[in-house]
């Protein structure tokens, strides 16, 4: 695979791990390449360094333009004591991990993550090498989630590390033991999906339990029917809430059925 980055290694290592767990399938083989990147990770200081770098940029806010550039120069510049040769020698290390089928395809993570490799390898370029129009693009590009990611705390999405996973592991067998497949098969949708894919989901649950309500013939429970078919046509998608009205919605429908 061309132009490897660990940021895209991460999100296909981490991904592959939460599936196993909805699947129940290659959960111990998921779990061991976990650990194994990690491994692989800890012993490069080249793959550190790029591993907390990404991950700075990804969970920076800053709002002032100066402000947001400096704080992206000062992490592209750690690299200057490298040579291109030297990290794409320890990058290859990452290729045990990477399978072109597996491509996280139309995630917007791995836009950010392509910018931040742009300007980290033009940045040690020969001078007559340096492509000019792509470090523009790219800057732009992470300049833009900087001043635009407003994380909070609780919503910070931390590049994924070794006691993160164990922890989660045990968190969601708790949490999620009891979860037949059809919950199982939404909370996989939901963690996958994109915003635009969660607005079209919202909208298919809405339509799905409107026709199940508008096609019940009860008598003692119009007034309800009425109050839900009216309740749930207002529902509109917003991005902080969406998950708890799919999930909403998702459980009237278990219950209409």
């Amino acid at each position: 695979m061309k132009n490897v980055n660990i940021g895209v290694v991460n999100l296909m290592v981490s991904n592959k791990l939460k599936d196993s767990y909805f699947s129940n399938n290659l959960i111990e083989e998921s779990k061991k390449a976990t650990f194994d990147f990690f491994s692989v990770v800890k012993s490069s200081p080249i793959l550190q360094l790029e591993f907390n770098v990404f991950n700075n940029i990804e969970n920076k806010h800053i709002e002032n333009d100066l402000a947001a550039t400096r704080y992206i120069d000062s992490n592209i510049k750690l690299f200057e004591v490298y040579t291109i040769d030297e990290i794409d020698g320890e990058r290859e290390k990452l290729l045990p991990f990477i399978s072109e089928t597996e491509l996280p395809v139309g995630d917007k993570r791995v836009e950010l993550y392509t910018a931040i490799d742009k300007l980290i390898t033009e940045s040690l370029n020969d001078y007559d090498k340096i492509n000019v129009d792509a470090i523009h693009e790219s800057f732009t590009v992470v300049l833009n989630h900087v001043k635009s990611s407003k994380v909070t705390h609780d919503e910070k999405v931390e590049m994924i590390n070794e006691e993160v996973i164990e922890i989660a592991v045990n968190k969601f067998n708790e949490k999620y033991d009891s979860l037949n497949e059809d919950d199982k098969t939404l909370l996989q949708r939901l963690i996958k999906s994109t915003d635009k894919e969660k607005e079209e989901l919202l909208e298919e649950y809405k339509n799905e339990n409107l026709a199940i309500l508008e096609g019940l013939n009860k008598d003692s429970v119009k007034d309800s029917v009425t109050k839900a078919i009216q309740k749930i046509k207002e529902m509109a998608y917003q991005r902080e809430k969406v998950d708890d009205d799919i999930i909403s919605l998702h459980e009237l429908k278990k219950e209409l059925l």
